[in-house]
């Protein structure tokens, strides 16, 4: 089990570095390469899950990638709801508790000016035009449901029929905050790999964790500010 682990997170690193290549491709306008980012990254992301589908003997149905019943709009809807405030409460809670305990430090990363794709992909969206709009919830959309494919679908079913419920719960939320490779944030990725996994598990799939999962992100996105 700790041997396929690995090798997938491994793999899921690794098929990144052609979308780190693109973007630092300067000869590229950065509208331009901003679709391309996300298309690349997320078709490799793909081709990694259905990898480890294929080597475990798993199907999609079975770790929930499928179309939810209509009987269950209503309990999902509600799902939707309290997992993304749920999400967002942690996220200010997280970031004011750092900001007390850490306060020089958390001047110096909020001080900090990124130049790279999430945040070009961010300042374009904010700045409105369909272009940018649809790049930026495309995007948003494509990864959210990558992730949850990977450590909702494929790492919590993969580990819990390996090993038990609670360390499936635990190691797919864990593995999930690591692959952010962000010390300061791992906490926060963690805990919300926990209520995304909890969604998971309540909803019967994974219509509703990667719809909480998008509406998080933009969240952070549009609102982020008055979190901090």
């Amino acid at each position: 089990m700790v041997k396929n682990i690995f090798g997938f997170m491994i793999f899921w690193e690794l098929v990144q570095l052609p979308g780190i290549a693109i973007w630092f491709n300067e000869s590229i306008p950065a509208k331009v390469k901003v679709p391309l980012v996300t298309v690349t990254i997320s078709i490799l992301f793909f081709a990694v899950i259905a990898d480890f589908l294929k080597k475990t003997g798993m199907s999609y149905n079975e770790i929930g990638a499928k179309l939810p019943k209509k009987s269950d709009l209503k309990n999902n809807l509600l799902l939707l709801f309290m997992g993304s405030m749920a999400c967002l409460l942690w996220a200010w809670i997280y970031l004011g508790v750092f900001k007390m305990l850490l306060p020089a430090e958390y001047a110096r990363l909020a001080a900090l000016k990124s130049t790279g794709y999430v945040q070009f992909l961010s300042d374009w969206g904010r700045a409105g035009g369909l272009y940018g709009t649809a790049a930026l919830w495309g995007s948003m959309l494509l990864l959210a449901t990558t992730e949850e494919l990977a450590f909702r679908g494929l790492m919590f079913n993969y580990i819990q029929r390996e090993s038990s419920f609670k360390k499936a719960v635990l190691w797919s939320s864990a593995l999930f905050a690591l692959v952010h490779l962000n010390l300061y944030n791992f906490p926060m990725s963690f805990v919300l790999g926990l209520l995304l996994t909890m969604l998971y598990v309540k909803s019967g799939g994974l219509t509703v964790p990667i719809l909480t999962h998008f509406a998080y992100n933009l969240s952070l996105v549009y609102f982020g500010k008055f979190l901090h």
